[in-house]
C-alpha cells in the first residue's frame, strides 16, 4: 500500500512538472505569435499639427510650387537678359544637277561649313510689368501655402477635440452601463426571490442591452474617427494614443464691426481676390504696351566660313549688327484683334473688382454670424449646464425613491437616460463652442488661442 502511494505520488510530480513545461512553451509560442503592444502614446494639440503638416502631401507640393516662385522671383534679371545663340553647319552636298544636263557631279571643291554666334535684345515698356509679375506670383504661392497650412491646422484642431468630446462621451455610457448592471444584478437576486415581477426584469434585462448597445456604437464611431486622424498624422491606425488636453470654453463678448475693420483686409481671400486685381492690372498694362508702345530689337551676329574653294579655303568672317524699331499699329484701330485684346483685359479687370465687392460682403456676413452664433450658442450652453445639475439631483432624488420603494424602476431609468441626454448635449455644445472659435479665428485670419487670449 506505502509502495502504491509513493508511486503515485511521483508520478504526479512527473505529470506535473510535464504540464508546467507544456504551459511554458505554449506560453513561448503565444508571445511570439502575439507579440506585446507598443507603449502608450501621449498626444497633445500642438504636437498632432506638426505631424499632420510634416506628413501632409498638399503641403510638400505647395512647398515645391513655392521653391519654384522663390526662385524665379530672386532672378528678375532673366527679364532683360539678352538671347545668345551658337551654330556650326557643314554643307556636304554643294548643289549639282541631278537628272537634268550636264548631271549630278560632285565638286568639292564647292563644300562649306559656316560658324555664327549671336547676341540679340529685345526692349519693350512692359518689363516692368513682367518683373512685377513676378514677384506677385511668388506672394501669391506664400499667401496660398500659408492658408493652406492654417487650414489643416484647423481641421486638426476640430478632430483632436472631436476625438475628446467622443471619449468623455464614451466615459459617461460606461458609467450608465455599470449602473444599469448593477441594478440588474440586484433585480436578479430580487427576482430569484419572487420579489419581482417578470416585466420588471425584462426591463432592467432590456437596459442593460439597451446601454451596451449605445457604449459599442459610441466605441465603434471613435475607433472610426480614431483611424483617420491617425492616417492624417501619418500615425500607425493601430497606435495606442491618449490625448493630453482638453476643451476649455469662455464667454466672448465680441464687436463684429470692429473685428470687421480690423482684421477684414488681412483675410487670405481678400488678399488673394486683390492680388488677382493686382495681377489683371498687370496683365492688361502688359498686352497694351505689347500691343501700342514701341519695342527696340538689338542683335549682332558675327559669322566665319570658307571662302571660295572648298573646305581648305581660307577662313573668312563677318560681324554685322542691325537696331530696329518697331512701332505697332494695329491696335490703335477699333475692332482689329489686338485692340479686342485690351478690351478683354479691361472686362476681365472690371469682373475682378465686382468679385472683390462680393468677397468682402460674404466675408463681413460670415463674422457677423459667427459670432451671433457664438453668443447664442454660450446661452444654450448655460441651459445645458442647468439640465446637467438639474438631472443629477433628479437621479439622487429617485435612487433614494427606489431604494425606499417609492418609486419604480421604470422612473429610475427614464431619469438616468435624462441625465446621460443633458451630458451628451452639454458636450456636444461644448465642441460646437470651440467649432465656432475656430471658425471665427479663420475668418479673421488670427490664431485662436491669440484671439481667446485677447478677451477680457
Amino acid at each position: 500500500m506505502y509502495n502504491f502511494m509513493m508511486t503515485g505520488f511521483f508520478q504526479g510530480i512527473r505529470f506535473g512538472r510535464r504540464r508546467r513545461y507544456v504551459f511554458t512553451a505554449l506560453l513561448f509560442l503565444f508571445l511570439l505569435v502575439y507579440p506585446a503592444t507598443g507603449e502608450t502614446i501621449t498626444l497633445n494639440l500642438d504636437e498632432a499639427v506638426q505631424r499632420a503638416q510634416n506628413q501632409s502631401i498638399n503641403l510638400k507640393k505647395a512647398a515645391i510650387d513655392l521653391a519654384q516662385a522663390e526662385y524665379s522671383a530672386g532672378r528678375l534679371w532673366s527679364e532683360i537678359f539678352p538671347g545668345f545663340s551658337l551654330s556650326a553647319g557643314l554643307n556636304f552636298l554643294p548643289s549639282t544637277p541631278l537628272v537634268t544636263n550636264p548631271g549630278f557631279s560632285y565638286r568639292t571643291d564647292a563644300l562649306a561649313y559656316t560658324i555664327s554666334v549671336g547676341v540679340s535684345l529685345s526692349l519693350n515698356p512692359s518689363l516692368s510689368s513682367s518683373m512685377k509679375r513676378i514677384e506677385l506670383a511668388y506672394r501669391s504661392q506664400l499667401l496660398s501655402y500659408e492658408n493652406a497650412s492654417r487650414q489643416l491646422e484647423i481641421q486638426v484642431t476640430k478632430n483632436f477635440f472631436s476625438l475628446i468630446t467622443i471619449k468623455a462621451n464614451i466615459a459617461y455610457m460606461e458609467q450608465s452601463l455599470e449602473a444599469a448592471t448593477q441594478k440588474m444584478n440586484s433585480d436578479r437576486i430580487a427576482r430569484q426571490n419572487g420579489l419581482l415581477n417578470e416585466l420588471a426584469w425584462l426591463n432592467s434585462q432590456l437596459s442593460v442591452q439597451t446601454a451596451r448597445y449605445n457604449l459599442g456604437n459610441a466605441q465603434g464611431s471613435y475607433q472610426n474617427a480614431l483611424r483617420e486622424f491617425l492616417a492624417l498624422l501619418g500615425m500607425d491606425a493601430d497606435s495606442d494614443v491618449v490625448f493630453e488636453g482638453s476643451i476649455e470654453i469662455a464667454p466672448m463678448e465680441l464687436d463684429p464691426e470692429k473685428l470687421i475693420l480690423e482684421h477684414l483686409p488681412k483675410r487670405p481671400d481678400i488678399v488673394s481676390q486683390r492680388q488677382t486685381i493686382e495681377r489683371l492690372e498687370l496683365a492688361r498694362d502688359i498686352t497694351t504696351l505689347n500691343a501700342r508702345s514701341p519695342s527696340l530689337n538689338l542683335s549682332t551676329q558675327w559669322r566665319g566660313s570658307p571662302g571660295s574653294g572648298g573646305l581648305s579655303a581660307p577662313f573668312a568672317d563677318n560681324l554685322s549688327g542691325s537696331l530696329t524699331l518697331n512701332i505697332p499699329i494695329d491696335s490703335w484701330i477699333p475692332g482689329t484683334r489686338q485692340n479686342q485684346n485690351i478690351r478683354s483685359a479691361d472686362a476681365d479687370l472690371e469682373k475682378a473688382h465686382l468679385d472683390l465687392q462680393n468677397t468682402e460682403t460674404q466675408a463681413k456676413t460670415q463674422i457677423r454670424l459667427l459670432i451671433s452664433n457664438l453668443h447664442s450658442t454660450w446661452e444654450n450652453l448655460e441651459i445645458a449646464r442647468m439640465r446637467v445639475e438639474i438631472a443629477q439631483a433628479t437621479v439622487a432624488a429617485t435612487e433614494e425613491g427606489f431604494r425606499r420603494g417609492t418609486v419604480e424602476s421604470r422612473d429610475l431609468e427614464d431619469r438616468r437616460n435624462d441625465l446621460s441626454d443633458a451630458r451628451q448635449r452639454l458636450l456636444q455644445g461644448e465642441y460646437t463652442y470651440q467649432s465656432l472659435i475656430l471658425d471665427l479665428s479663420a475668418a479673421l485670419n488670427v490664431d485662436w488661442r491669440t484671439l481667446t487670449r485677447s478677451l477680457p
